[in-house]
C-alpha cells in the first residue's frame, strides 16, 4: 500500500520536546553542553550527523544561529503570530503582532534551519499595538487593525535574491490610510491581494440582520462588508464594494485570475438547516458583479475550509468530522469522515494532496478525491497508519494553529546542484516550537506521481478515483497520461469483473464525463483514448 514516509524536525533548544534516543524519525536541536550518557544517545547523534542533520547549532558570526534561534523562541513564547507563509520552497516568513518580521531559510535536504533573519523595521511604526491581519506581496505589505485604518508599505526596490532582504534595504515608503466602512466599531478586517498585486480587498464577518449604531444616514458603502481597492505605490483607491447575503467565512482573490473573487458564506435557516454558498464575483468597470453561486447543503456547521490552488475545488471541514469536497467546475460534491474533528485544511502546491489536522497535532493525508493516504515515521515501527499523532512528542499538549506545504521547488531558489526531493510541511504551534514534517521523496507530489504510486501498489480504485477528479479541459495531457498508466496496468492483469469495472470507470472519465468538455479537447484526444 502506498505510504508517505516522514520525519519530524523540531526547531527548538528547549526541553519541552521529547525526541527519544531510540526514535530515528524525530530530531531536535541540543545544547553544546548537554552530556550524552546512553549508548542509544551516542548512536543517534552519530546517525544524525552522518546524514548531515544538525545536532548542535553553530554560533559562528555573522549568523550566530544558536543565539538567533533562542531569540526566535522568545518571540514565539511572548508574541502572537499573525502571518505565516512560505516565500518560496526554502524560505518561511513569520510576522508577529508587534510588526517584527522573521525570515527562516531551510535546508531542502536535512530540513534544518540554515539562516534566521529578524527584521524590526515596523517595530514602533504601527498605529496601534496589535495587528489583526497582514499580507505581503513582491512590492507591498499591508497591515490591518480592528479599526478602519491600514498601514501600507511600498517597496521601491523589490528584492530578487533567494533570501529576502531586510525591509530597510528595499527603500520602503510607509503610509497610514483610512478604509471605507463603519467607523467607531472594532471589526477584525481581513485582507487579500490579487495575483497581479494591483488590487486588494478588505472584508469582515457580519450577519444579514446586523444592527448598526444610529447615524442620520447609513450609506451603502458602510453596510457593505467587502471593499475592493486599486493599489498603486502608497495609494489606495476604492473601486467597488459589496454586501454579502450571508455570513462570510472567507473572501479572497482568485489564485489564477486577477479580477475574480471567491467567497464562502454559511447560511443557517430558522429550522437549523445548514448550507454553504460558494460565490464567485468579478470586478469589472469599477463594479463587483456576482457571476456564480453554488449552494452546498450540509448536516452540521463548518469549522474550517480551503480552496485548492487552482480554485477548482472547495474543501469544507464540519464539526461532526465530515470532509466535504465540492468540485466547482463539475458541480459534484463528495463526502468522507475524518478520524477527528478537523480545524486545519491545507492543499499542497500541486493541488492533489490534502493535509487535515486538529489542534491536538493529529494529522491525516488525503488525495484530491478524498482517498486516505497512509503515513508512517521513518523508524523501527514499520506499521503504516491513517493518523500521524505528534502530541506524544510534547511534555505539555500544544495547540496547532496552522500547517503550510512548501511551494513548488525551483532551481532559482535551491542553492544546490541537486534537486529538492522531499516535501516540507511547516507546523505552527501556539507559543512554539516550530516544527517541520519532512515527507521523504514527495517534493513533486503531483497527480501523475500519485497515480503511478497507486498502480505500483495495485491500488487501482484510488488511482481511478483520482483520475476522475482531474479536468480534461485544464490538464488534458496529464489526464491522458494518467489514463494510459491505469489502462496499461489493468490490461496486464487477468480479466475479472472487478478489473472490468475499473477499466470502464477509467475510460468513462473521457468517454462519459460528468460535465462535457470542449470540442477541441475531444477532437485532439479522442483517437489516443480509443486506441487504448
Amino acid at each position: 500500500m502506498f505510504t508517505l514516509f516522514s520525519e519530524i524536525h523540531f526547531w527548538t533548544l528547549r526541553d519541552n520536546v521529547q525526541a527519544q534516543d531510540s526514535d530515528l524519525g524525530a530530531f531536535r536541536y541540543h545544547d553544546k553542553k548537554t552530556a550524552i550518557n546512553s549508548i542509544l544517545g551516542i548512536s543517534k547523534r552519530q546517525y544524525t550527523e552522518s546524514r548531515g542533520i544538525t545536532w548542535v547549532n553553530s554560533n559562528k558570526r555573522p549568523a550566530k544561529l544558536r543565539d538567533t534561534l533562542r531569540e526566535l523562541e522568545d518571540l514565539l513564547d511572548n508574541q502572537r503570530v499573525i502571518y505565516q507563509e512560505w516565500c518560496n520552497s526554502l524560505q518561511v516568513q513569520l510576522m508577529f503582532h508587534t510588526g517584527i518580521l522573521v525570515t527562516i531559510t531551510v535546508s531542502p535536504h536535512t530540513a534544518d534551519i540554515t539562516h534566521i533573519q529578524i527584521d524590526k523595521y515596523l517595530l514602533n511604526k504601527l498605529l496601534v499595538e496589535h495587528l489583526t491581519h497582514v499580507i505581503i506581496t513582491n512590492q507591498h505589505a499591508l497591515c490591518s487593525y480592528n479599526e478602519n485604518q491600514i498601514t501600507l508599505i511600498h517597496f521601491n526596490k523589490p528584492t530578487l535574491k533567494s533570501i529576502p532582504s531586510k525591509w530597510h534595504h528595499l527603500e520602503p515608503r510607509l503610509a497610514h490610510l483610512s478604509l471605507a466602512g463603519p467607523s467607531g466599531r472594532r471589526i477584525e478586517r481581513k485582507l487579500s491581494a490579487n495575483v497581479s498585486g494591483d488590487m486588494v480587498l478588505s472584508w469582515w464577518r457580519c450577519t444579514r440582520d446586523e444592527v448598526y449604531p444610529w447615524t442620520p444616514v447609513v450609506k451603502d458603502v458602510d453596510r457593505a462588508n467587502i471593499h475592493v481597492y486599486s493599489l498603486t505605490s502608497v495609494k489606495l483607491e476604492l473601486l467597488c464594494y459589496y454586501k454579502t447575503d450571508s455570513d462570510p467565512l472567507c473572501v479572497e482573490f482568485s489564485h489564477v485570475r486577477p479580477n475574480v473573487v471567491h467567497s464562502v458564506e454559511q447560511k443557517i435557516s430558522r429550522r437549523g438547516e445548514v448550507s454553504v454558498e460558494s460565490c464567485t464575483y468579478e470586478i469589472l468597470n469599477g463594479k463587483c458583479h456576482r457571476i456564480a453561486v453554488t449552494c452546498i447543503p450540509l448536516e452540521t456547521n463548518v469549522c474550517c475550509h480551503s480552496f485548492s490552488p487552482d480554485n477548482r475545488h472547495l474543501l469544507l471541514g464540519c464539526i461532526d468530522g465530515s470532509l466535504v469536497l465540492h468540485d466547482i467546475a463539475k458541480g459534484i460534491t463528495h463526502l468522507v469522515k475524518s478520524a477527528f474533528i478537523p480545524s486545519i485544511l491545507c492543499w499542497n502546491s500541486f493541488g492533489c494532496a490534502i493535509t487535515v489536522a486538529n489542534e491536538k497535532c493529529q494529522i491525516q493525508f488525503f488525495d484530491s478525491s478524498l482517498s486516505c493516504i497512509k503515513v508512517q515515521f521513518s523508524s523501527e515501527d514499520i506499521t503504516p497508519c491513517n493518523i500521524l499523532d505528534l502530541g506524544s512528542y510534547f511534555k505539555t499538549q500544544p495547540t496547532l494553529l496552522d500547517i503550510r506545504w512548501h511551494q513548488k521547488p525551483s532551481h532559482h531558489t535551491t542553492p544546490s546542484d541537486f534537486a529538492q526531493t522531499d516535501a516540507l510541511l511547516m507546523l505552527f504551534c501556539e507559543k512554539g516550537p516550530l516544527c517541520v514534517l519532512k515527507i521523504l521523496g514527495c517534493a513533486e507530489l503531483s497527480a501523475s506521481v500519485l497515480i503511478s504510486q497507486y498502480m505500483s501498489f495495485h491500488q487501482s480504485d484510488q488511482a481511478v478515483s483520482l483520475l476522475r477528479s482531474l479536468d480534461w479541459d485544464l490538464t488534458p495531457a496529464l489526464c491522458l497520461t494518467s489514463l494510459q498508466t491505469i489502462v496499461n496496468h489493468l490490461l496486464r492483469q487477468n480479466l475479472t469483473p472487478e478489473i472490468e469495472v475499473q477499466l470502464e470507470s477509467a475510460l468513462a472519465s473521457f468517454l462519459a464525463p460528468v460535465r462535457g468538455f470542449s470540442s477541441a479537447v475531444e477532437t485532439e484526444f479522442a483517437d489516443p483514448v480509443r486506441d487504448l
